[in-house]
């Protein structure tokens, strides 16, 4: 929805002109206008993308009746309408038909706690004049990006790390301990570090407040062990999804929908079409056709048009076909990083940012997308081991066979060993095992390698491995990452993304529901194939591989892309940063493009680093 940054630092005069070049670095999150807040000690900065009200009105920092309240807010609070109606009842007045006033109206009538009422996605910053004090939040899952630095009683923050090089007291360098966990492990945005050192995020499921007695940070939502709904869990989920999607295309600009011929994004698209022709009242943004955008490429193993024909050919959607090459990618790429803003696991996330320039060129400024569906539902291979650990850990052999018999056929019997190990071994082991698996520990430079990893929390509420596994990708190994590329590709080209699956409704629903429900006779992700039975084509329906928007980076690192590696390499700038054993990476490199390894993943992750040091840190 938009970009907000500010600065409060208490006892000083208000930062206006620096806020004012943090906001101009967001330029691209709010082409529709920008706004901006200051008093002694505090400066609010805003860049805005017009989703909902497009009128003046909509315009921020929103401002209370009174003036006491200013509020940056990006994002959308779904249920603002249901809200407002609930506050109008109390006597509050609305002057908008924006959601960011039903926030403000929400916390005068609630304070700190109105969050807890919110289906949605968000971060935003409320100065409290009354108090003096600032309120910040982010939305259960992290959908939407916060920033910030707090040092000697001052605090910026920003929707976007990058914007901080608006700031002269910041100055943008490199946190060792996140390079050599995304260099060895391949773990990216699993803490509440971020690749810069000194900036943070907020954590999801949190709130901030910053006043003259300093900086606090505390949980407002936590994912619990709940009861299993009664009667039927697929028509439960059926109903709890389709109002997901009807929330989700409340919008005053056209919508579309990102489609990969997964069973996710399908979901999400057969959806919209089933309301589009059953209620559509419900889904006036997606306009006459729905609109669906599909990245593809010509290559055996990677090309899943016939998934997504399947899904248009069942639906009334007007596809977009989007695909490029390691020419146009070798291009595209410094374009590419510094959107991301900071490292990102694969060339796979560069489908995204072509798929989001492709809809905006299509006039499509809301794009629903399927992230988050594979962490809920227990979508990946490895939940297989956990949900196969937990019969045999609870000595129901009989259906751990008859589990076993499902997938065999679908996985190799190396790969259910392999998932089945997962569950027992300790962290310290995985990360060895991992480290030694994907022989990236050699490419990091000798004075990283001892760096202790950046620590994470742990502990969950729930008993059974699966849940726990779930708990923890949807939370610290996982999602998070997924997140931030959905927010940085669709932002970069001035698009909101939305994600159904994390309505939090909805993931409460399927954390409570027995492991049976979710993997069962052979299929992850049983109970969603049920609930959508009659809408999703039998191809996708009973399809058991999985793949997303993929891209063939291994080939292109024998080819043009192996090129531009090769280069960067072979540079001073790399040599001297400090993070990659430049001859270890040229000789992997090497080895690779003559085809004796398979080194794509971690040869591509020392070619983004350098490539995002010379966009971030050294301009």
């Amino acid at each position: 929805m938009c970009g907000i940054c500010g600065i409060v630092a208490l006892g000083r005069p208000a930062e206006t002109d620096t806020v004012g070049r943090i906001a101009a670095e967001l330029d691209h999150r709010g082409p529709d206008g920008d706004g901006s807040y200051s008093a002694e000690g505090v400066a609010l900065g805003f860049r805005r993308l017009a989703i909902i009200d497009l009128s003046d009105a909509g315009m921020q920092p929103f401002t209370s009746t009174d003036g006491a309240l200013r509020l940056v807010h990006n994002g959308e609070v779904y249920n603002y309408r249901e809200l407002r109606r609930e506050l109008e009842a109390k006597g509050r007045r609305f002057h908008s038909a924006t959601d960011t006033e039903v926030i403000l109206a929400a916390y005068e009538e609630w304070g700190d706690r109105c969050v807890e009422r919110f289906n949605g996605m968000w971060a935003f910053a409320l100065w409290d004049g009354r108090r003096r004090r600032l309120f910040c939040s982010r939305d259960r899952f992290g959908v939407k990006p916060f920033y910030y630095r707090f040092d000697a009683g001052r605090f910026v923050f920003a929707s976007e790390p990058r914007a901080f090089r608006g700031d002269p007291e910041t100055r943008l360098e490199p946190n060792p301990r996140a390079i050599r966990d995304y260099l060895d492990q391949a773990y990216l945005d699993h803490t509440e570090e971020t690749f810069f050192a000194g900036i943070r995020k907020l954590p999801p499921a949190h709130s901030l407040a910053v006043d003259e007695n300093g900086l606090r940070v505390s949980r407002y939502w936590s994912l619990e062990e709940h009861e299993p709904p009664g009667g039927d869990a697929a028509e439960a989920l059926r109903e709890l999804f389709l109002d997901s999607i009807r929330l989700r295309l409340r919008s005053d600009v056209p919508a579309g929908t990102a489609l990969s011929g997964g069973l996710d994004s399908s979901a999400i698209a057969v959806t919209v079409d089933h309301l589009l022709h059953t209620e559509k009242e419900n889904a006036v943004a997606v306009g006459p056709r729905q609109r669906t955008f599909t990245a593809y490429f010509e290559v055996p193993g990677f090309d899943e048009r016939p998934y997504a024909e399947a899904v248009v050919g069942r639906t009334t959607a007007e596809p977009h076909w989007i695909t490029f090459g390691p020419e146009e990618l070798a291009g595209d790429l410094p374009s590419i990083v510094e959107a991301l803003g900071e490292p990102f696991g694969s060339t796979s996330i560069c489908a995204g940012w072509y798929v989001m320039r492709e809809a905006r060129r299509a006039g499509v400024t809301v794009m629903l997308d399927g992230q988050g569906g594979d962490e809920v539902l227990a979508g990946y291979r490895a939940h297989l081991g956990f949900r196969l650990a937990d019969l045999l850990a609870a000595g129901r052999i009989r259906e751990l066979g008859e589990e076993l018999r499902s997938f065999h056929g679908v996985h190799s019997a190396s790969a259910l060993v392999t998932a089945m190990s997962r569950p027992f071994a300790p962290e310290a082991l995985t990360r060895l095992v991992r480290s030694r698996a994907r022989g990236a520990g050699a490419l990091v430079h000798p004075d990283l390698r001892g760096l202790a990893p950046v620590p994470a929390a742990n502990g969950s509420p729930f008993p059974d491995r699966l849940r726990r596994h779930q708990q923890l990708i949807l939370t610290r190994r996982g999602l998070p990452e997924l997140l931030r590329y959905e927010d940085r590709n669709s932002m970069a080209h001035s698009i909101e993304a939305r994600v159904p699956f994390l309505d939090y409704r909805l993931v409460e629903l399927c954390f409570s529901l027995p492991g049976g429900e979710l993997i069962g006779g052979g299929r992850t992700k049983d109970v969603l194939r049920r609930a959508l039975g009659d809408l999703i084509p039998p191809i996708v329906r009973e399809r058991r591989d999985k793949l997303g928007f993929v891209t063939p980076e291994r080939t292109w690192l024998r080819g043009k892309l192996g090129e531009l590696a090769g280069d960067v390499f072979s540079s001073r700038s790399f040599a001297e940063r400090g993070f990659v054993d430049a001859r270890a990476a040229r000789r992997r490199l090497e080895r690779h493009r003559r085809g004796e390894v398979e080194a794509g993943m971690e040869l591509w992750r020392a070619l983004n680093v350098e490539l995002w040091a010379r966009t971030c840190l050294d301009t």
